[in-house]
């Protein structure tokens, strides 16, 4: 009786929500009941299930406790700075008198939403040129967003110069400015409801990241439709790097931004450039690029790659035989959508040039974004056995494994990047 209870309740979230139990793991939605259950005086799982069926109060709260956010600001950099130079160098010239909309679907805490402000900001894009609408179905992380008070959790980026700029301190928190916050408009919505993204304006930016992957399929392809009448014809939108194979099979074509995992309606042509799409009268400055502490190694070719307008991607010789070349080809293969010639070009390089942190790394990114996740564990794991203090593939395992619903190792890999970042802080005072 026990767990034909929780399956009904498994089956409502699902219903509600799109969850799929087997991508939080079982134990993680036992948890959330027990507890309300708890704190409701409820003994018998049956009862409870009763009492969600027929109370949307309950429902809620039972969302809520499923719900765990996991987020920090500039969480990935790379679809940030492509976001800011997309906007100064193509959708701004193109739009001189009209008001860039940015919209961030679930928008968690806040974290996503104001670090898109801060990079527009920082790239001289004046405020009344944007504004950016963070959704959410949780309530509670929307009224914790709307409060701007964050903890170290928060601030997991190698560099925190933007929290000096756009953040004072209160305390063992710190508070963002209102100058960020008043681009930020929040609203609850369901993403699943039928009615979602009906009637809104058109959005010219979407970030849907590290979120289909926990939907089943139906639900994957409702929230892919909802994006796909939210997205002007010649918007952007930014995928989370596992759920890139979703977006292609979709329809959406990738929009060739080395590693910001960004697409484009398969129609959609880049603005053009001329006298009919003047740039915008004030000044535009490039995105104020962060520093990356030298122990810490950026994402293949990041910093460079994130600093100025490109009619694509690189080109690389077919000749080349250098590990670097080689794998500057395998990232053009992969912003392209071709995962296996990619895959392929990386295990060359590990063939010819022996064991690399930075093949092992690129390897395990582009097999995660591929979907092969087994595959992309391990890789994740040989570029920890190299360099065991390598932040980003820390990050991305511990996402990995809470993604397949191994919360213990997700946990301890957390716990391990905390302490490389403090040990990176203590080095920086």
């Amino acid at each position: 009786m026990l767990d034909q209870a929780f399956r009904q309740i498994e089956a409502q979230l699902n219903t509600v929500m799109g969850l799929d139990a087997a991508t939080v793991g079982q134990t993680t939605i036992s948890l959330a009941v027990k507890t309300r259950m708890r704190r409701k005086g409820i003994t018998g799982a049956a009862a409870y299930s009763a009492l969600v069926s027929r109370n949307e109060t309950e429902l809620q709260e039972l969302i809520e406790e499923v719900i765990v956010p996991e987020t920090w600001f500039f969480r990935d950099r790379q679809p940030f700075f492509a976001l800011a130079d997309w906007a100064m160098n193509e959708w701004l010239p193109a739009h001189p008198q009209e008001v860039l909309r940015v919209v961030s679907m679930p928008c968690s805490t806040g974290e996503e939403p104001y670090s898109a402000v801060m990079a527009l900001l920082d790239a001289g894009i004046p405020p009344e040129r944007f504004v950016v609408e963070g959704i959410d179905i949780s309530l509670v992380s929307l009224e914790k967003a709307r409060r701007g008070s964050y903890s170290r959790n928060s601030f997991r980026s190698h560099s925190l110069d933007f929290r000096d700029r756009h953040f004072s301190r209160d305390g063992e928190r710190w508070q963002i400015s209102d100058a960020v916050r008043k681009n930020v408009q929040f609203r609850q919505a369901n993403l699943l409801d039928p009615a979602f993204g009906q009637n809104s304006s058109a959005k010219h930016a979407i970030f849907c990241r590290n979120v289909l992957i926990y939907f089943d399929a139906d639900s994957q392809r409702r929230v892919l439709s909802a994006i796909d009448r939210m997205l002007a014809p010649e918007g952007i939108l930014f995928a989370g790097h596992s759920e890139a194979y979703l977006y292609s099979d979709f329809g959406f074509a990738p929009a060739q931004i080395p590693m910001a995992f960004a697409f484009r309606k398969r129609s959609a042509k880049p603005a053009a450039s001329g006298p009919a799409s003047k740039r915008s009268s004030a000044p535009v400055r490039k995105p104020a690029l962060p520093h990356v502490p030298a122990s810490v190694p950026a994402k293949p070719r990041e910093v460079l790659q994130a600093i100025a307008p490109k009619p694509g991607p690189p080109s690389v010789k077919p000749e080349a035989t250098s590990a670097e070349a080689m794998l500057a080809q395998a990232e053009v293969l992969a912003d392209g959508g071709k995962f296996d010639e990619a895959m392929q070009r990386c295990q060359q390089v590990l063939g010819q040039h022996g064991p690399s942190v930075k093949a092992f790394y690129l390897l395990a990114l582009i097999q995660d974004a591929a979907g092969k996740l087994p595959e992309a564990a391990e890789m994740y794991r040989k570029a920890l056995y190299l360099e065991p203090n390598h932040a980003e593939a820390l990050v991305h395992l511990a996402l990995l494994s809470e993604k397949t619903g191994d919360l213990k190792t997700a946990r301890q890999l957390q716990q391990r990047m905390s302490r490389v970042q403090d040990k990176s802080r203590r080095k920086g005072t």
